[in-house]
Parts: structure tokens; sequence; C-alpha cells
């Protein structure tokens, strides 16, 4: 507080931390802002960043898309890498502004640059589906390899459907299932589900009804719908 109230803009982003959570002091989103503000007026990345969450969502402030649009840019042009990612997923999730995937990828490819993981995911996904930019499938494969380098699931288990179909990669259902099998060490259900789906058809693993239903269960206990149709129809006898 001391720090803070001398003009340390990192001591007054601690205390707007300290406000927004509740920590050591009472819960007070306004108060927050208040510091935050502080911080940002002298040119504090990660003090703009906060703001623009605070005004996109309304906590504390009143909520107001534009101005965070205009704190998340700010930011993002200091190089701060969360708000990059959250001025790319402005541009492409949020309800209420313009919606410009050619914009929303720049700002995903600069914030994946600069290490965000999410954002490298982000990347990968439109490389794959040709948002913002044509579709590069080998990109897309490239970049869901790194994701899954660092424990993205979901990225595990777009590459094993790339490796699975051909699509981008040489079709090799024993990559696909390594793939799967290392998402579903991450909590992929949809991997889980497909690993199951695998052991009842022996493509790329060993054919096991006893192994599917090890799979499809784990899956369906993550809450996976598909999951437990099949479970069911293998209970039934249908499949």
């Amino acid at each position: 507080m001391k720090a803070a109230r001398e003009g340390d803009p990192d001591a007054q982003v601690a205390m707007g931390y300290m406000f927004f959570k509740g920590d050591g002091v009472g819960q007070d989103r306004r108060e927050a802002a208040r510091w935050f503000g502080l911080a940002a007026d002298q040119g504090n990345a990660e003090a703009l960043c906060n703001l623009g969450h605070m005004r996109a969502h309304g906590e504390g402030i009143r909520m107001d898309l534009d101005k965070a649009l205009e704190l998340y840019r700010k930011s993002a042009e200091l190089g701060y890498p969360r708000a990059m990612f959250n001025l790319g997923f402005m541009y492409t999730d949020v309800v209420g502004v313009e919606q410009d995937w050619a914009e929303g990828y720049r700002w995903y490819s600069k914030a994946a640059e600069a290490g965000n993981l999410l954002a490298l995911y982000r990347v990968a996904v439109m490389d794959e589906e040709g948002r913002g930019v044509p579709a590069d499938l080998g990109k897309a494969a490239a970049g869901y390899r790194e994701c899954l380098d660092h424990g993205h699931p979901k990225a595990g288990y777009r590459l094993g459907m790339m490796h699975l179909e051909g699509r981008g990669v040489p079709k090799n259902p024993g990559k696909a299932v390594s793939c799967f099998s290392k998402a579903a060490g991450l909590g992929s259900d949809e991997a889980m589900l497909m690993l199951g789906r695998l052991s009842l058809t022996g493509e790329g693993m060993v054919l096991s009804r006893r192994n599917a239903e090890k799979w499809l269960r784990m899956a369906a206990g993550r809450g996976n719908k598909e999951a437990s149709e099949v479970l069911e129809s293998m209970r039934s006898g249908s499949a």
C-alpha cells in the first residue's frame, strides 16, 4: 500500500489484484479498477489488460466493449501476451464486437509467438478450418503437435483425427492412437471416445471389446454423451 500510494505501478497492480480477489482485504471491484487505472495511466501493460477485462465483463466498472478493445490494444501493443490473446478473442468470439477473423488471427499469432499456448492452439484451429487465412493443414498439424508437446489435450485429439483421416499428414492410424493416448492421459474425453471406438474396430490398436469398454466408461464419466450411447449399444447387443 505504501509503495502503491507513492506511485509504484507494480505495487498498484498488486493492490488491484488484492481488491479484485478479496485477498487480505474486503473484495471491492471498484477499488480494484481504481488501482489498475492508476497503474494504467503510467503505461503499465498488465494493468491496461486487467482494466480491459473488467470493461469487457462489467466487473466493478460499466461494461464497455469499445473501451475494452481500446485497453486491450494498448496493452497488446506494449507486448503483453495475455492482452494479445484477449484482443484476438474479442474479434472472433465476443457478441457485440464486429467479427473479424483476419484481425483475430493476427493477434492470436502475435500471442503465440510470445509463448501463449492457448493462442497457438487457436492459430492451429484457424489454419485447419481456414478462418481468417487460407487453410493450411500442414501448418495446423505442426501447431497441434507443439501444443500437445506442451500438454494441450484438445490439440492431441485434433492431431489424432488428422493422422486417422490423412488430412495434412500421411494417414497413419498408429500415430493417431499415439496422439489420442497422450490426449486421453491429459483428460480429453473426445480422445477417450476415439480410443474406445478404435478398440472396437482394431484400427491402429488391438481389437478388444474389454479395452473399448474401459475407454468408453472413462469418456462417459467425463460427461461424453456419445460414449454413453456407444456403451448402451454394446450392452444391448446392437454394437
